[in-house]
Order: structure tokens, then sequence, then C-alpha cells
């Protein structure tokens, strides 16, 4: 994915959070989403303790009411995104094979106009933060640039989901736990040197200690053994 594109999707979700008058937040990724697919409703769910989902931010009632369809009745392609960890792309939901793998989400999804659902699960290395799920009321799949777009979202979700209070601190910790063991590999250090030098350029740089995680697990940031930082 080339790095104009990634700068055109935070500009999308930017504008959209101006016009509120807010900073940017897992609402706008929902919003700047929903208008780049023609969606009726997108949802960012939060996995939370015990391996259970909650929503984070739903737009539009479709949105709404396809989240709570899916808590109510445990199955859907928001449960079959987390638990195999891959993407769930439904273009077709009136399918025969959709109503075989969710005799009850299936008909009362479309009950509530839903043509087409795309779950795409919300992941850092090996953290899974949760799903990012579009509904459509056409049945069609994405086209390969809009699922880039889509995936592209998943990412600035992601990169906002970290700072958002709902977040659990297990998940924070556990971002930065992978980050110090990758930064111990990088300086041929143990964790716990990592973690200093986590810290250290946290506190240097001004950032959260979970934004210099994610960083590093994105490979966007890399220690080097003869850095300077005391």
């Amino acid at each position: 994915m080339d790095a104009q594109r990634h700068l055109d999707t935070i500009e999308a979700v930017n504008k959209i959070a101006e016009l509120d008058g807010e900073r940017a937040g897992v609402r706008h990724v929902c919003l700047a989403c929903g208008i780049r697919t023609n969606a009726i409703g997108v949802a960012v769910y939060l996995l939370a303790s015990g391996g259970a989902a909650h929503p984070l931010e739903t737009t539009g009632q479709v949105g709404q009411e396809i989240a709570e369809l899916q808590l109510t009745v445990g199955e859907g392609p928001l449960r079959d995104a987390l638990r195999h960890n891959q993407p769930v792309l439904v273009p077709h939901l009136d399918d025969s094979a959709s109503a075989e793998r969710w005799p009850v989400f299936t008909p009362a999804a479309m009950a509530a106009g839903v043509a087409a659902v795309f779950a795409i699960p919300l992941t850092l290395g090996a953290i899974s933060l949760g799903v990012l799920e579009i509904c459509r009321d056409t049945g069609c799949a994405l086209a390969p640039d809009e699922l880039t777009d889509v995936l592209l979202y998943a990412d600035v979700a992601i990169t906002l989901m970290l700072d958002q209070p709902g977040i659990e601190p297990e998940q924070r910790w556990g971002l930065v736990n992978q980050a110090a063991g990758m930064v111990s590999v990088q300086l041929g250090t143990d964790i716990g040197e990592a973690f200093i030098r986590l810290r250290a350029h946290s506190y240097l740089t001004g950032r959260r200690l979970s934004e210099v995680a994610t960083d590093v697990v994105a490979r966007g940031l890399r220690f080097t053994p003869n850095e300077k930082w005391r």
C-alpha cells in the first residue's frame, strides 16, 4: 500500500473530525469508511477480557442493529473474524452458504436491510484488538481498491483505539510487552533493558508508551545498539 494512499485515508478521517470540532477518533474512522464503501452501517468492536467483544463505535441505525444482533444470537461475521483472525467477506448474504453458516443471524440481518457484510480483524502483531465491520444494502463484493482502503481504515482505527479510554490495560501492556521483545532482539539485550529504552524514547519524544510500542510492532520504528539516548 503506497504512502500517499495512507495519508489520504488519514486526511479523510481528519476532515470529518474537523467538521465535528473534535480530535479524530474511532467514530470518525467509521464515518469515513462508511462514505468510502457506500455502507449503511459501520461498527468497530473492541475485544475485551475473556475474549468477548462489544461495540466501541457504530454509525447508522443498521450498524447498531447488526452489532446488537450478533451479540444477542452469538453468531455472525464478527464472531468468525475473531475466532479465525481472518477477514470474513460476505458479498451476498442471501446465498445458501450464509444461511447454513449463521442460521439465526442471516435472516435477521437481511430483515434489517443488510445484503452484504465485511468483517476485518483489527490486529497488531500478535495482539488482537477487535473488528471493523461494514454493512451494505446491496449484494456486491468490495472492489479491489475499496478493500485496499478498508484495510487502511482498519490501520487508522488500530492507532486511534490504542489511545481510546475503553481499551483494556492488559491490551495496552500486551502490545508493550511484544514491542519490548522485538527491541530486545534488535539491541541484543534482555527484556528489562528493552523496556528502559522504550520508556526513554517515549519520554524524550513526548509520546505515549503505547504509541511508541505501536510503531515498533508495526516496524515503523527500530532501535539500534549505538543509538545515543541517555
